[in-house]
């Protein structure tokens, strides 16, 4: 009669046994990989930080947290909660409570208000990792907005990182210039390990109208945006009406413009240029391109 009673009993002792160890374990796992990171210039300070989660979960809360990097990027939270499951420590969860405000040097403070952030990290046995992250009700003032952006990273084949990424319902805002809806947006591509960014394809659409293209970006000895991608559109006329407000070209550039891509038909190619700190759409000139750090 009392047998499964005590058999339970043990079970539940046991089990406890496992969770106070492994709690403690991946406390000191924590602590360590968080000296490392400061030892490499990125650090997490805390409000006010405690370990829970027992019988099921490993969970770490950190009130106010502050990220900083080098001393030069800082990244305030309202809240952040990392969560493991007991029995599959290698899988973290992490809850951001917004808003999420980000400081660094040579750009204006931002403030990004979102409903509460949540990333996934999994981590294999090698240290490498892969993460899953969902930013949803995302809002920058001066910049846009989103209903709903996600990420996912995971190791390539080739010793750097795949990166993916989606968001819905895009409003991008720019100053004295009208605003641009994008009903959904995605990019793939792979971060390599000389730092420069392949991108196998990137696709923008609102309504019928469609806007792609790939090609390779990375940083020039200045630290400015250098490379290119080539873009297609289904629809030149539709682009050129929405693209060109924001180009900045005299009259005559942009009717040249358009004149081009009248010859190009309704679908049209034109490959993006950024060379020698200049960003170029064809032939044209559109932007002057500054250090990003």
């Amino acid at each position: 009669m009392f047998l499964p009673l005590g058999l339970v009993l043990i079970l539940a002792l046991l089990w406890s046994i496992y969770w106070f160890v492994a709690s403690g374990v991946a406390q000191d796992r924590f602590s360590k990989e968080r000296t490392a990171l400061a030892a490499q210039g990125m650090t997490l300070a805390c409000s006010g930080e405690s370990w829970a989660g027992y019988p099921f979960h490993f969970e770490f809360t950190c009130n106010s947290p502050v990220l900083t990097y080098g001393s030069r990027v800082e990244v305030r939270f309202s809240r952040l909660l990392l969560v493991a499951l007991a029995y599959a420590p290698s899988q973290v969860a992490a809850l951001i409570d917004g808003p999420t405000s980000v400081t660094a040097p040579g750009f204006a403070p931002m403030s990004i208000a979102h409903q509460r952030a949540l990333a996934a990290v999994t981590f294999g046995a090698n240290g490498q990792f892969s993460i899953s992250a969902e930013l949803p009700a995302a809002s920058v003032p001066g910049l846009g907005e989103a209903a709903k952006l996600l990420l996912f990273t995971k190791p390539s084949s080739g010793g750097g990182t795949d990166i993916a990424m989606q968001g819905t319902d895009i409003t991008y805002q720019p100053r004295d210039r009208p605003a641009i809806h994008i009903d959904d947006g995605t990019m793939q591509g792979t971060l390599q390990a000389d730092q420069s960014f392949k991108l196998d394809r990137f696709e923008l659409h609102q309504g019928q109208l469609a806007y792609w293209g790939s090609g390779t970006l990375a940083l020039d000895a200045q630290h400015r945006l250098s490379g290119q991608v080539d873009t297609e559109t289904n629809d030149a006329k539709a682009m050129l009406s929405i693209a060109g407000p924001q180009l900045g070209l005299s009259d005559s550039k942009l009717a040249s413009l358009r004149t081009m891509l009248g010859l190009l038909g309704n679908d049209a190619k034109a490959p993006i240029i950024a060379k020698d700190g200049v960003l170029f759409l064809g032939p044209f000139q559109i932007a002057v391109l500054k250090p990003l750090y």
